[in-house]
């Protein structure tokens, strides 16, 4: 058994929520409650990182890492424990990144998500973006909106990966999945073969660059449905990453983006003092009065917009935290400490109101 597999299994067998090696850094493990433990005292070279990527990595795997700069997958312990693992460059250093890979299922209902939500989700086009940090539950909606779709609608659905975390086989449509890095080697191979089968619906895993925004907006702006996740954390930072991502081409993507963005949600988990996972979020959904500023990219505006016109569904996360701190069912100083927009929030719970 390599020393990979020994620490995975060391993590699960501690119920550590992640475990970390960093060039340049002690190899450690985070868990749940916060608290870090090094595994040895001995910070790792680049020479001990790329030997511990070659134990999960094929060659052609460690040329794309090399070329993008980062990779998603899964690997397997010869005892069949599952991690998520992400390897990527960090101010030039190696980074590599494991955790247990559980793929929770609920249903769209279960979520208690706005109904304009699952509206959308039955829509023939249009961009939904579902946002968030890791672990804040975006994929769980991602697959669950994905699931609602072929259980409700008699379509054809393409999905979009660099690697497969969950299969969908019940459904009254028809589901491709396509792999990108494995079946096919870039996005334009993907693209090409999008066109050949002709979806109704395509779901891509994640936007992690230009090239996986460019192709969002291409495929929603020829009239399809389109549904992706950002890791971003609230809804300026979703637009910010979206408008950094874009580069010189920033003012084309925020027109483009105002003309096919339906929704975009943006939250995270909390546990509740009655022990109750709550998802908080930001919730945008497409609106006569906001196109003119997402053409413009013009995020404050936008932020500042819903936070007047919560009345019509228009959500910020700052409100609904305060409510849950009221109702004594969520801390303040974890609220302060997992909020998109920390500083906000402490201006919304100064307020009399």
């Amino acid at each position: 058994m390599n020393i990979l597999d020994k620490l995975l299994i060391l993590m699960f067998q501690q119920n550590a929520e992640s475990i970390f090696f960093i060039e340049g850094n002690e190899p450690f493990m985070k868990y749940k409650d916060g608290k870090l433990q090094n595994l040895v005292d001995e910070k790792l070279d680049k020479e001990q990182i790329e030997e511990l990527i070659k134990i999960f990595l094929s060659d052609k795997d460690r040329i794309e890492l090399k070329k993008w700069g980062y990779w998603l997958g899964n690997y397997t312990t010869p005892n069949n424990l599952t991690f998520k693992g992400i390897s990527f460059y960090q101010k030039g250093k190696l980074s590599i990144i494991f955790y247990p890979a559980i793929v929770e299922s609920y249903s769209i209902q279960d979520l208690d998500l706005p109904p304009i939500f699952v509206e959308a989700l039955n829509k023939n086009k249009g961009l939904i973006i579902i946002s968030g940090p890791r672990k804040s539950g975006k994929t769980t909606i991602f697959n669950s909106s994905i699931e609602y779709i072929l259980n409700n609608r008699s379509i054809t659905l393409a999905t979009v990966e660099d690697f497969i975390e969950k299969e969908f086989t019940n459904s009254k449509g028809i589901v491709y999945q396509f792999l990108v890095g494995k079946d096919y080697s870039n996005l334009k191979e993907v693209l090409n073969i999008i066109r050949r089968v002709k979806p109704d619906v395509v779901a891509i895993q994640e936007i992690v660059n230009y090239d996986y925004l460019s192709l969002a907006l291409d495929l929603a702006l020829s009239g399809l449905l389109v549904i992706c996740t950002l890791n971003a954390d609230g809804i300026i930072s979703a637009f910010e990453k979206i408008g950094g991502m874009a580069g010189d081409q920033k003012e084309n993507v925020f027109r483009y983006l105002s003309m096919v963005l339906e929704i975009l949600i943006s939250g995270n988990l909390f546990q509740t003092t009655e022990n109750i996972l709550k998802y908080v979020y930001d919730f945008y959904f497409n609106d006569i009065e906001f196109i003119k500023n997402i053409a413009k990219g013009d995020i404050t505006e936008v932020y500042l917009k819903m936070v007047e016109r919560r009345e019509k569904g228009f959500r910020v996360q700052e409100y609904t935290l305060k409510a849950l701190i009221k109702k004594g069912l969520i801390k303040e100083e974890e609220a302060i400490l997992k909020a998109a927009r920390p500083n906000e929030l402490k201006k919304v719970l100064a307020a009399p109101f």
